[in-house]
């Protein structure tokens, strides 16, 4: 498996993950999202500034992108 597989298996399984906690309802509105995937981002951010280990810096940009792939999801359903 090369790199580029193994991110997005990681991807696919916090989607998994985010579907078991919050359930697959993906009905919310562009600025609801924007909120959501911004706090993740500011996660990252903030590990970074409290110089987070590369592991943990790598577990919060795994939840920026599964959040973009989920609203991309939420998008193709509607």
């Amino acid at each position: 498996m090369n790199i580029q597989e193994e991110v997005f298996d990681m991807i696919s399984a916090e989607r998994e993950h985010q579907d078991n906690k919050w359930g697959s309802q993906r009905a919310l509105y562009p600025n609801e999202w924007y909120l959501i995937l911004g706090e993740e981002i500011g996660e990252v951010a903030n590990a970074i500034l409290e110089s987070k280990t590369d592991a943990e810096i790598e577990e919060e940009l795994v939840q920026v992108a599964a959040v973009a792939v989920c609203w991309l999801e939420a998008l193709r359903h509607d």
